[in-house]
């Protein structure tokens, strides 16, 4: 039986907010040999530091999933502190036309979990919206503690949906009994949800409408369990721990391999776009090299490092017009050492342009960024919104790169994006 939890909102106040000064966001780092361009016009950037966090033992909190740009134009997110036991996780709203931000879904209270509970210290799967809700799954904090939780009753996952228009969160339970869900991808013409089931590396279809699962498998090609490539006929298109490339079709509900090897080394899928109106989807490995796959072609094009020799990279925004690729190189705090970078690539010209360094700019507000695993541009193609891992300065010899995560919100200049 379904349970429904309607929540109160708590409004989110961030303590610290401040737009950046726009001279300071296109100074290159020292030493930096580039493979790319910087902008001449410097974007908007307003930064919202999400200070007030509950405090507790181990509690690292941080951003580790994708957010959503919903049609009501507002910006969904989510952070979680990390941890097993006690562990938990928040969804917030974030309204552009007002500038505010609401604290919108507590998960430990919407499931009622008890002190001592084996929680869930991250939502590390995308936000994606379907016909009116944003679904999410949470995801477990520690993993070395997760085989002693399941023992003691812990299930894995949860899927959830929470309707925008009613503001009620649904809990649809743990679909897949015994497992993460650290990934998933939508296909919307035909209202299926793709999962990786960790430990496993199982595939999980859930079909929405039915409010089942369809179809489990697939373990032995796949690898990492951090991102799928989704072609314009539905086939759903992942890599094995080598790079290999092989596909599940949804009409046959069967795996086919391809001879297709992603570029480079550490190979492994970490990154995609949705399939442009061509059909060629851009992706990123592991080790952070840029590519363009041609699914009706069966072709891979290697573009290159993404960034200077290539860096760790989770997500790729694609713009609306499908003329730029955004993206957020070093997503595990390496970015701190290249400036923290938000890159535009132009897919016609393959140019790398920088349009903003955050690094230095935000080192007089006293917080140091480390790197982002959560970008989304709007609908006009004019504003990113990403969520940054981050701290205060501590001013020790290694300095933290997650606790205190920042909202930032880009706009970028009409001459940047001709």
């Amino acid at each position: 039986m379904l349970l429904f939890l309607t929540l109160a909102l708590s409004l989110f106040t961030a303590k610290d907010s401040f737009v950046l000064n726009s001279k300071d966001l296109l100074i290159t780092p020292a030493g930096l040999k580039a493979n790319f361009v910087v902008a001449a016009a410097a974007p908007q950037v307003s930064a919202y530091l999400i200070t007030g966090l509950p405090e507790a033992p181990q509690a690292l909190w941080s951003s580790w999933g994708n957010g959503c740009v919903a049609s009501n134009g507002k910006y969904y997110f989510a952070i979680g502190d990390h941890r097993g036991y006690d562990g938990n996780s928040f969804v917030y709203e974030y309204d552009p036309a007002k500038g505010s931000v609401e604290k919108i879904i507590d998960i430990a209270e919407a499931i009622g979990q008890k002190s001592g509970d084996y929680g869930n210290g991250k939502i590390h799967a995308p936000i994606i919206e379907y016909e009116g809700g944003l679904y999410f799954t949470t995801y477990w904090g520690k993993e070395k503690l997760v085989e002693e939780a399941f023992k003691k009753g812990y299930r894995g996952s949860l899927l959830f949906r929470f309707d925008l228009k009613t503001r009620k969160l649904e809990n649809l339970g743990a679909i897949a009994p015994g497992s993460g869900l650290p990934h998933s991808i939508l296909d919307r013409s035909r209202g299926l949800l793709y999962f990786y089931a960790a430990k496993q590396g199982d595939i999980v279809l859930f079909d929405i409408k039915k409010r089942t699962v369809g179809w489990r498998g697939g373990s032995q090609f796949t690898g990492v369990y951090r991102s799928f490539m989704l072609a314009l006929d539905g086939k759903l298109y992942f890599t094995d721990k080598q790079g290999k490339i092989s596909f599940f079709d949804p009409d046959k509900n069967s795996i086919a391999t391809t001879a297709l090897v992603l570029p480079g080394t550490d190979n492994t899928l970490r990154a995609s776009t949705p399939a442009l109106s061509d059909g060629r989807i851009f992706g990123m490995t592991r080790a952070g090299r840029l590519f363009e796959f041609n699914p009706s072609k069966q072709t891979i094009k290697d573009l290159g490092p993404n960034y200077l020799q290539g860096e760790y990279t989770a997500v790729i925004a694609l713009s609306p017009d499908q003329k730029y690729l955004y993206y957020a190189p070093g997503a595990h705090g390496s970015a701190a050492r290249s400036g923290t970078a938000i890159v535009q690539y132009g897919i016609g010209s393959g140019v790398r342009k920088v349009v903003a360094f955050l690094h230095d700019a935000l080192i007089p507000r006293n917080y140091f960024v480390g790197g982002s695993y959560n970008l989304q541009i709007d609908a006009r193609g004019e504003t990113l919104y990403s969520i940054f891992n981050g701290a205060r300065i501590s001013g020790k010899k290694k300095q933290e790169t997650f606790g205190m995560p920042a909202i930032v919100v880009m706009k970028i200049p009409a001459s940047e994006r001709k």
